[in-house]
């Protein structure tokens, strides 16, 4: 550790506690709270007693030498006489038992500022100190009292205070309270923050104010546009209000950049142009990144690419993927659909194959099925076929007004053409 000088020690202690990554308004002080504070900050520094000072030396010596432990039994074994001593005192006690102890810390912390007797510089230091560990602590509300007792004290408008209590709110489940927290956090920060912005789109977020959520987004995507999840956010929270366009467009842009990486993010993608009514980029996007590895080639997303191409006409590609389904799953439905594509490219060998396999997997609606496999053999003028399909679909009373109108039909163009059935 580093050698600490009997007069800076505290607050050189006090900054080695920036350990949080997440969080009301400003303070109102009058004239004379300025005034107030201004006398405190030019007041002339008080020191220990002699006794208390050679105390807390040696403590400083054995802390230098990690040795924490024997350093706060000096401390406790001092017998400090007046009030500054005491809280000077429990200011060091309370420093050093952070590293060990934190409800320990909280406890001394708390006497040396109660009597709002210390130095400025010490005092803010011990309040500011107080309410992080307090926060470490799960201690929310009594952080968010310290961390106002500390703004009352000191005047300032500081950023990251503001943001631990809007982190404290956030944690309390009052996310309306929350908000001024962080947008204070935002006002007073000289540089743009992310995780102000992140606290600030959650609490929206929390409270269901999707607009608002959506605004704090598009303004994250501008300041840093660098942040891949950002893009991903502001395409999943146009969908909550139902802007699908401007969803596709965030997250077309995303996938430009190369930002998008996740299996999650890629389906986003083809879900978005699959609600744009743009299905062959969805079914072609699924397609690439099951190709890839990127996504998982399941039931539900061969099932996605097949019904997709469906959608976009390119039946070829359809059948393919619906045989896929159909191999995959063994299920007499992908075997129908699979059939279904290959009627639309007159691929009708190949369709016959397919219904047949749906058949004897027992598909439901059997009729409309083998009404399928009457129009395959029709159109390749199988006309002894088309018919034996025909007295298959009979069977199944559903089916039964197409049959009668198929029925007449098979036999006119067989009496026509001299076959006989």
């Amino acid at each position: 550790m580093n050698k600490l000088t009997l007069l800076t020690s505290s607050l050189v202690l006090a900054a080695s506690f920036s350990i949080f990554t997440l969080p009301v308004s400003a303070q109102d002080l009058s004239a004379a709270d300025r005034e107030r504070i201004e006398e405190r900050k030019n007041a002339k520094t008080q020191l220990p007693g002699e006794r208390v000072g050679r105390t807390i030396t040696k403590a400083l010596e054995l802390y230098n030498e990690e040795k924490l432990d024997e350093a706060i039994a000096v401390l406790l074994d001092a017998d400090p006489s007046g009030e500054f001593d005491k809280a000077f005192l429990n200011r060091f006690l309370g420093n050093i038992y952070a590293f060990k102890d934190i409800p320990q810390a909280i406890k001394y912390l708390d006497l040396a500022v109660k009597p709002d007797v210390l130095g400025f510089s010490d005092q803010s230091a011990a309040l500011k100190l107080l309410a992080d560990l307090q926060i470490q602590e799960s201690k929310f509300k009594v952080a968010i009292d310290s961390y106002r007792r500390w703004m009352r004290f000191t005047g300032e408008n500081n950023p990251d205070v503001y943001f631990r209590i809007a982190q404290a709110y956030y944690q309390l489940g009052d996310f309306q309270q929350a908000l001024p927290a962080a947008d204070n956090a935002i006002r007073f920060s000289e540089e743009p923050n992310k995780n102000h912005y992140l606290m600030k789109m959650g609490s929206y977020y929390e409270l269901k104010r999707y607009p608002e959520t959506v605004a704090t987004v598009e303004t994250m995507v501008q300041l840093f546009p660098e942040e891949k999840t950002y893009w991903v956010y502001l395409g999943n929270f146009y969908t909550l209000v139902e802007d699908y366009g401007k969803s596709l467009s965030a997250f077309q842009l995303a996938h430009m950049q190369g930002y998008l990486e996740k299996e999650s993010e890629f389906k986003a993608l083809g879900q978005m142009y699959a609600n744009n009514n743009i299905p062959y980029k969805a079914a072609s996007v699924y397609e690439k990144y099951v190709k890839s590895g990127k996504i998982k080639k399941d039931k539900t997303m061969l099932a996605a690419i097949a019904s997709n191409y469906q959608a976009a006409r390119e039946y070829d590609k359809a059948a393919e993927y619906y045989g896929e389904l159909a191999k995959l799953t063994n299920e007499a439905d992908a075997y129908r659909r699979q059939g279904m594509a290959l009627m639309s490219v007159q691929r009708y060998p190949e369709a016959i194959t397919a219904f047949n396999a749906a058949l004897s997997r027992n598909v439901d609606s059997e009729g409309s099925v083998h009404l399928n496999i009457l129009e395959a053999y029709f159109y390749q003028g199988k006309l002894k076929e088309a018919y034996a399909a025909l007295q298959d679909a009979k069977k199944d009373p559903s089916t039964s007004r197409q049959v009668r109108s198929w029925d007449s039909y098979i036999k006119d163009r067989a009496k026509t053409k001299g076959i006989s059935l």
